[in-house]
């Protein structure tokens, strides 16, 4: 968890002063996490949240998913729908062609 942090921090380009003034913590706390020693708690998540809504704490927590609940990835937003199928209970079908 330390290093997925770490490099959530990393990519917004702040550092544990700067992080710890803008959530409004002590910075030894976020020294102890970045060292492993602690891990966030609610209260760090949840002032961290106020500041930063978009960090995905599933990610950090867990490692699955984006460091971002915004998904910043080009090929996404250029995607669209070419085709839906519909399965029906009695084993028929339906397309719908964009």
């Amino acid at each position: 968890m330390d290093n997925r942090f770490k490099k959530w921090m990393e990519y917004k380009k702040i550092n544990a002063s700067n992080l710890a003034e803008n959530i409004s913590i002590n910075k030894a706390t976020i020294s102890h996490i970045l060292s492993g020693r602690n891990k966030p708690s609610i209260e760090f998540l949840t002032k961290l949240l106020k500041v930063y809504p978009n960090f995905n704490t599933n990610w950090l927590i867990s490692g699955q998913g984006y460091m971002s609940m915004l998904k910043h990835n080009k090929e996404n937003v250029s995607k669209s729908v070419k085709k839906i199928t519909v399965f029906y209970s009695d084993a028929s079908f339906e397309e719908v062609i964009n």
